[in-house]
């Protein structure tokens, strides 16, 4: 199959005899799709009550919006020569999913992409213009987007130190956290915090993860940013079981053992001394008061030695 766009990202143009052409490439097309798992996992879950009501929608009214379609080759996804082409879906994974089900026509627009990588930014952005994200979803889209554009402009420069390349690497990071913390209106320490908790979700089995994007699955969010700081990256996924397991490990307090700090034999002399002078106490003296003063004064310095 050979691509029908130009260039520019425009139509060709077409005569009148061509339309039946134009009609099968594209039926071809939808009848190819692929779907990445990568891909899916960057749209946001939807809540039950949503998918339902988007099913009815649909039923009633056909799929009205397009689905949107990368057009490239399988090399360009694995890093191979490959030529073999690819109809890659990015935008529309639920309405493709309902309209598969039901047997349902859908129209598709094609869009073409240079990397993988401006995919990849196309769809974190598409997804943090939407009004229907929870909190979760968008701190964790968030974190998406610094960790990708972070990452895009960090490559290492061979011509530089190790030292030069660590601060130039923090300065960057610095930069895309204030950046994006100006964008969305929050401060540059929530966007620190929304990258911990995409990398803690990350580290999670998928079915958690969405799960936890879609609400029925509660978990602190301080628990799921402490594996997205505590975990490698190669770690196995995390299942439920596991960051539980995480969780009790992370909270136990560390103790270091230590000696019995060695007992003084100071407060014992001063009992000792408290009880020789109130032996000796002579109410018929003329330093009785004074010996009492002494003697009180004795009494509190001890206390606060026990």
């Amino acid at each position: 199959m050979k691509k029908f766009i130009t260039a520019s990202g425009e139509p060709p143009v077409l005569h009148r005899n061509s339309a039946n052409l134009m009609q099968n490439m594209l039926d071809e097309v939808k009848a190819n799709i692929t779907i990445l798992p990568e891909f899916k996992s960057l749209i946001p879950p939807l809540q039950v009550t949503e998918y339902e009501q988007l099913k009815s929608n649909i039923l009633k009214d056909g799929c009205r919006e397009p689905l949107l379609i990368w057009q490239t080759s399988r090399g360009v996804i694995d890093g191979t020569d490959d030529g073999s082409p690819l109809n890659i879906l990015i935008d529309g994974h639920n309405r493709h999913e309902i309209c598969v089900e039901k047997g349902l026509d859908f129209k598709i627009t094609l869009r073409d992409f240079p990397t993988l990588q401006s995919v990849r930014d196309f769809m974190i952005d598409n997804q943090l213009g939407r009004r229907n994200l929870t909190p979760e979803q968008m701190s964790y889209l968030r974190g998406l987007k610094y960790r990708n554009e972070r990452q895009s402009a960090g490559r290492p420069v061979q011509d530089t130190t190790s030292a030069d390349q660590e601060l130039s690497e923090s300065t960057i990071a610095q930069r895309t956290q204030d950046r994006l913390a100006k964008e969305f209106g929050v401060s540059p320490r929530t966007i620190h915090r929304d990258r911990e908790y995409s990398e803690g979700l990350d580290k999670l089995t998928p079915e958690l993860k969405q799960n936890i994007l879609k609400g029925k699955q509660k978990l602190p969010k301080e628990l799921i940013q402490s594996v997205g700081r505590t975990l490698p990256t190669d770690a196995p996924p995390l299942s439920l079981d596991d960051v539980l397991t995480f969780q009790e490990t992370a909270t136990l307090p560390i103790v270091t053992p230590t000696k019995p700090a060695a007992k003084s034999d100071e407060p014992k002399k001063a009992v000792r001394e408290i009880a020789k002078r109130a032996v000796a106490l002579n109410p018929s003296s003329p330093t009785f008061q004074q010996d009492c003063d002494d003697l009180i004064a004795l009494l509190k310095a001890v206390k606060t030695t026990i």
